[in-house]
């Protein structure tokens, strides 16, 4: 079935009308420019280890987006310091599971992490807290998965002319042996398999929405009550920008969703790392490394994030489960069009995992699956496209229509 949506927006995205760009296409075709990367078809960059010719590098930084400004809007109306931890799980986790995508499990971290903000002293001091004791507590969970961090500090600065709230990031830089390394050879005829984005994974203490951290400018957008626009002026920019009905403490709607609606906006991305780390050594454990040919973290571009893993010509096929009770809510709020949806959010599906038509390695996959205690989904296969090199393309088949990317 074709996307038949009616597009009220002209093409564009309420997420592109508010100013985010998902895809970040431009962004790429940049820097594709001045970045070194001597494995294009990989989720990240990756250059040699000047010192060990059996050994890579990469360095990567990223942060917790706009979850920063839902997190002051709970804290400001609640008083819960607790709210800002979650911020250090979300910008470690879309470092570390991006690496991860790219088989850097193995060898030590390097971490550090910028806290640019132009608050009060006193919440200053509240964030940094947060901060170091979440830091502690995920540094302990990684150990107990058998990862080597290490941190090397970072920078807090107070930026009042620059920056309203605050922005979290981590930039981390990771080693790898180039036998391990995950490099994007897809080809026609692979396997793409997922893992769900939400539920509660073997380690976590509590059930997780599936929000990760992208898409958060929308959902508080469209979700987060009219009232906080003017009760709250510092988190907006412009006008009416928030333009829900939901307050942060509402109950979410969908009683098979056991929290609010503000927690589930900020509920943490998950630590991917784990589970890729998992599912790589089931697989080196059976000497079937080799059958494991790309992994996405679904994060900008959502669901078709997948097209940044190979190095072009393959149509990536995917069979979308339904999407998570968050996700139906903001689709119903904003009105986005699903088309829209899935290029602005995970949907349900945290990362894709592609590889070979072969028992064992779905085997491998199984096994990861039951350890984590996270479902594995069967999503689809890879098509090699006909004639001249194309740029990778998605067709996602879902129950609101089939769409193409």
């Amino acid at each position: 079935m074709a996307d038949k949506e009616k597009d009220p927006n002209n093409g564009k995205s309420l997420y592109e009308k508010l100013g985010v760009d998902a895809r970040k296409e431009n962004v790429r075709e940049i820097f594709d420019k001045v970045n070194d990367n001597e494995y294009p078809g990989a989720f990240v960059n990756i250059i040699s280890d000047p010192y060990s010719k059996k050994r890579v590098l990469t360095m990567h930084q990223d942060g917790d987006g706009s979850k920063f400004v839902q997190r002051m809007l709970h804290y400001y109306e609640s008083g819960d310091e607790d709210v800002f931890l979650g911020m250090v799980d979300d910008g470690l986790s879309m470092n570390t599971g991006d690496i991860a995508a790219s088989g850097f499990v193995f060898e030590p971290w390097l971490i550090s992490n910028v806290l640019n903000q132009g608050l009060p002293k006193d919440l200053k001091d509240v964030l940094m807290r947060a901060v170091a004791r979440r830091s502690v507590e995920l540094k302990a969970l990684y150990a107990d998965h058998g990862f080597s961090i290490k941190s090397l500090g970072g920078e807090t600065a107070d930026l009042p002319d620059q920056v309203k709230s605050g922005v979290f990031d981590i930039a981390i830089t990771a080693w790898a042996q180039r036998k391990h390394l995950i490099t994007g050879n897809v080809q026609g005829g692979d396997l793409i398999f997922g893992f769900p984005s939400d539920g509660q994974a073997a380690w976590e203490e509590k059930v997780n929405s599936g929000m990760m951290s992208n898409g958060l400018t929308l959902a508080r957008s469209c979700l987060m009550h009219r009232l906080y626009n003017e009760k709250y002026p510092e988190l907006k920019r412009t006008g009416d920008f928030y333009k829900g009905r939901f307050r942060y403490d509402d109950l979410f709607p969908d009683s098979s969703l056991p929290m609010t609606v503000g927690e589930a906006i900020v509920s943490p991305t998950r630590q991917w790392a784990i589970v890729i780390k998992t599912v790589i050594q089931e697989l080196e454990d059976v000497g079937a490394l080799s059958m494991l040919h790309g992994i996405s973290m679904n994060t900008g571009g959502g669901a078709t994030k997948i097209a940044n893993i190979g190095k072009g010509s393959i149509l990536y096929i995917k069979d979308m489960p339904p999407p998570p009770p968050l996700f139906h809510l903001i689709q119903k709020e904003s009105q986005e069009r699903w088309v829209k949806m899935y290029q602005d959010f995970n949907c349900g599906v945290g990362i894709d995992v592609v590889g070979e038509n072969n028992p064992i390695f779905i085997g491998a996959l199984k096994t990861a699956s039951r350890k984590c205690k996270l479902p594995l989904y069967r999503l689809g296969t890879c098509q090699k496209l006909l004639g001249e090199t194309r740029k990778n393309e998605v067709q996602l088949n879902t129950s609101f229509g089939t769409f193409n990317y």
